[in-house]
């Protein structure tokens, strides 16, 4: 699926390998550890997981169970405008619900096991977009936590959205 030059599995693939590359280069103590409050690796780790986990489940079930949240009520919506939707959002202190928040007990599974779960639940995504058409991504709507209705295509590339954004994050800390 390409749009605005995009390859939206591509895109995928490229920020979950560089989030799991960059994440396996720490020690296991900074992997771990919390910085001034904010989640650890571990944590923000299982945060994109418990995010890409609906979706990729959504994707790769019955499109009927989509119509329960009607059709897209705007056109369609390129990445950088995703993008910047989000980083509006964000603007205002916005936090991810408990839903998507990781637990403790979560993230003691071991580096190996977590690394496993999130690259697993990125590939799974990737695997249903590819039995999309194209113009379905359109067609079908997905309810985000703070930025409403998102058409699937805008819910694929929010994930990729928020991948890069965590990872940017976390290099800066």
């Amino acid at each position: 699926m390409e749009a605005q030059g995009i390859n939206i599995q591509d895109q995928l693939r490229e920020d979950y390998a560089a989030f799991i590359e960059w994440a396996n280069s720490l020690s296991e103590e900074r992997f771990m550890a919390q910085v001034d409050g904010k989640w650890s690796v571990a944590e923000v780790m299982q945060h994109l997981y418990l995010s890409a986990r609906p979706v990729a489940r959504l994707l790769a079930g019955p499109r009927d169970v989509l119509n329960q949240w009607g059709m897209p009520e705007t056109p369609p919506r390129e990445y950088d405008e995703v993008a910047s939707r989000y980083k509006r959002v964000l603007s205002t202190g916005v936090k991810a619900p408990a839903s998507m928040s990781p637990r403790l007990e979560d993230v003691q599974i071991g580096r190996s096991d977590m690394v496993k779960r999130f690259e697993g639940v990125y590939d799974d995504l990737i695997r249903a977009v590819e039995v999309w058409p194209t113009q379905e991504l359109d067609d079908y709507c997905i309810p985000h936590p703070v930025l409403g209705k998102l058409s699937v295509r805008e819910m694929l590339y929010f994930t990729s959205i928020h991948t890069q954004h965590h990872l940017g994050l976390l290099k800066s800390m």
